[in-house]
């Protein structure tokens, strides 16, 4: 049986090559490789409403997930990345329930997006992050945040909006070469407001 290694979420960062889609950054817990899921929009807004401690005015599909969990007394105990074909990652749910653990298959998206909501752990089989795991140096990461400390986190959605296309741009390259992806999204929907005008 191979080793599972737990994982934790960096952030989301807008795929400006395929539109409507997100790149879904996971890094070990205990280490510097990470790697990056390409994910759809509706999957990442869900992660980063939960990650920003937002709700939907009526529950996402993940939300439903997750209270049909409780309704039927059962409990998310942990997802697990298990396999990659073709670049697709394939997940499956660990769901407890009486004395059972039931097994279910499922998109990344999916099941992160519904751990996040049961703060449940998520794994990946360490084979497979042998092959997409890219070492990120600590020494480089922590000078990167000496280097530029900036109040943009304190920009409101309507004081983006004031800021030209230009400057939202130049705040976007900004955020995702600092690994701001939270951050990132917001100037990202601010930019797409602006070309909707």
């Amino acid at each position: 049986m191979s080793a599972e290694i737990k994982l934790k979420i960096s952030g989301l960062v807008y795929n400006q090559t395929v539109v409507g889609t997100y790149g879904l950054v996971l890094s070990e817990e205990e280490g510097n490789r990470r790697f990056s899921v390409m994910i759809g929009e509706p999957e990442a807004q869900s992660i980063a409403l939960k990650m920003n401690n937002k709700r939907s005015p009526r529950p996402l599909t993940h939300d439903l997930i997750k209270s049909l969990l409780h309704v039927f007394d059962a409990q998310l105990q942990k997802v697990l990345i298990y396999d990659m074909v073709s670049d697709v990652f394939y997940s499956e749910l660990y769901i407890k329930r009486e004395d059972s653990t039931i097994v279910v298959d499922a998109r990344t998206s999916d099941a992160v997006a519904i751990a996040v909501r049961s703060d449940c752990p998520i794994f990946i089989k360490s084979e497979i992050l042998e092959i997409v795991g890219t070492v990120v140096e600590a020494e480089h990461e922590e000078s990167k945040t000496e280097e530029k400390n900036v109040d943009v986190e304190d920009l409101s959605v309507e004081e983006l909006d004031l800021l030209s296309l230009h400057a939202l741009e130049e705040l976007l390259e900004m955020c995702v070469s600092e690994e701001k992806y939270e951050l990132a999204v917001t100037i990202r929907d601010a930019i797409s407001r602006k070309q909707n005008v």
